[in-house]
């Protein structure tokens, strides 16, 4: 399952996702800012939330201070409950209720007779104003909510006075009865003004954002996914036809040419493509053209300067023979012998020839092998003992096992035509960062310097330098001659590596 995201069509399947669910949870935090705006811009109803604190704690007074059933012990009892639970008001039933009227503690709270003596106080402490009448501060609007509640006035905004430090004072009425019936006390106490919107019902909003959001998640993710399945389809399909081209291009098969028409970069890439495909075709066939042009060119000179000579030499023996028939039949056999052993000699440069121009199969079998049974066949035809050694052998990369044993042939080829040679060494040695290939042999030699070394020598460092390699010539007259080719490993044996990784069953 986790492959699927690895590949291109899983990688857009989920950026399809992803962006789907970005998208909705940036929607999300942009309605719960509008939300919170609007809620710090709207502030609870200042009428309904005193009248909660009225409408609450008349009633509650009013039975201890009912004409003949007066309750003062009861009264303050129960004007101590109210301070210390700290609130005037009934808790809201919902969110969309007026909050609780928070008592300011610094200030009192007094029930005050009709006539301003105080009838209980509370928190009750020294210095206390119970049994002493209530004198207004200098606050003139504390009077002036007296006067309103004297005057049975229900209306909140009426009884109520806004402090210099921003709190709400407010005079209940407490009648015997009902609103209409005489007064028979004033509640005086102190609250905090009603708080923001956004800071009472934040976590209503935060939670019924959050909820829907997850609903909406829920719902959307699953059609971000289906979406960027079906739009990657396409879109990997046509990646895959230009995969699949170029894997057939590094195979030699260039008969594969995608057409893409789509006017996007991929179908820009296919035209690239196509048309590189093209180039490579006819570079390819004109590679292929001039390497048969020079194994023409080289086996005509091999050609030339063996069996052509042998051939003549044949010839002149041959005719010298049949002119000696007669007179001197001793004369001709010796002739006619040397013809025969120009003939074997023709021979064995046919099929030495014949060889390197069917050389191994290196790909099926390695270097190291192919050139032992190269080495071992060429011994059989020339009749020079070859000492075969390989040290530390590994796989290399195809074009380095070719250039290596062309390299072989061409060497052990001089050696045949032009060493004189009785004994050859042949070693292949694999070091960490370069492979080398030594030819040794003990003919006659030559002198490196003179400018005599031939096309043989000029193709093999033709071959090295391609693959960034290099080939050492050691060699004195008489002494027999040293050839060692030279590539190095780095960087063409890690990508031989990758190479094989994609060969692997699997890869």
């Amino acid at each position: 399952m986790l492959s699927f995201f690895h590949g291109l069509r899983g990688k857009l399947t989920l950026t399809y996702t992803l962006v789907t669910v970005l998208a909705l949870m940036a929607l999300e935090v942009l309605v719960i800012a509008v939300i919170l705006l609007i809620s710090s811009l709207t502030r609870v109803d200042q009428q309904q939330y005193l009248s909660d604190v009225i409408y609450t704690l008349y009633p509650q007074a009013s039975e201890h201070l009912q004409p003949g059933a007066v309750d003062l012990d009861g009264l303050q009892t129960w004007l101590e409950e109210v301070y210390r639970s700290g609130y005037a008001s009934v808790e809201p039933l919902s969110a969309f209720d007026s909050p609780a009227a928070k008592i300011v503690p610094e200030d009192p709270m007094l029930v005050l007779a009709p006539d301003g003596v105080v009838l209980a106080q509370a928190p009750r402490e020294a210095g206390s104003l119970i049994g002493r009448k209530y004198v207004p501060s200098s606050d003139p609007g504390s009077e002036h909510i007296l006067q309103q509640a004297r005057a049975k006035n229900f209306t909140p905004l009426g009884l109520s006075t806004t402090t210099s430090d921003g709190k709400i004072r407010l005079a209940v009425p407490v009648t015997r009865g009902n609103t209409d019936s005489d007064l028979v006390g004033i509640i005086l106490l102190t609250v905090e003004p009603p708080p923001p919107q956004i800071l009472r019902n934040w976590p209503v909003y935060l939670g019924w954002v959050l909820a829907t959001g997850l609903m909406l998640l829920c719902a959307v993710a699953p059609f971000g996914a289906l979406f960027g399945f079906i739009m990657s389809r396409g879109l990997t399909r046509r990646l895959k036809t230009l995969t699949q081209a170029a894997d057939a291009w590094s195979e030699g098969d260039f008969s594969p040419r995608p057409l893409d028409h789509s006017k996007d970069e991929i179908g820009a890439l296919s035209a690239r493509l196509h048309h590189m495909a093209e180039r490579l075709e006819t570079l390819i066939q004109t590679q292929q053209e001039l390497a048969a042009l020079e194994e023409r060119n080289h086996l005509a000179r091999e050609l030339h300067d063996t069996v052509k000579q042998q051939t003549f030499a044949t010839m002149m023996q041959v005719r010298a023979a049949r002119n000696l028939l007669e007179k001197d039949p001793q004369s001709a056999r010796d002739h006619l012998e040397q013809a025969e052993e120009l003939i074997r000699t023709s021979q064995q440069e046919l099929s030495r020839m014949i060889t390197e121009m069917r050389p191994p199969a290196l790909e099926g079998q390695g270097l190291s092998a192919a050139l032992e049974g190269y080495s071992r066949t060429w011994s059989q035809h020339t009749r020079i003992p070859v000492d075969f050694k390989v040290a530390s052998e590994r796989r290399l990369p195809l074009e380095y096992e070719q250039a290596l044993f062309r390299v072989a042939q061409e060497a052990l080829s001089n050696i045949a035509r032009h060493s004189r040679a009785s004994a050859v060494q042949v070693h292949l040695v694999f070091a960490d960062r370069r492979v080398s290939l030594q030819v040794t042999d003990n003919g006659v030699g030559f002198d490196p310097n003179s400018g005599d070394g031939g096309f043989g020598l000029v193709s093999m460092r033709e071959r090295l330098s391609q693959l960034g390699g290099w080939l050492e010539i050691a060699s004195t007259p008489g002494e027999g001659t040293r050839l060692t080719a030279y590539l190095p490993l780095e960087e063409k044996e890690a990508l031989y590596g990758k190479r094989e990784d994609q060969r692997a069953p699997g890869g």
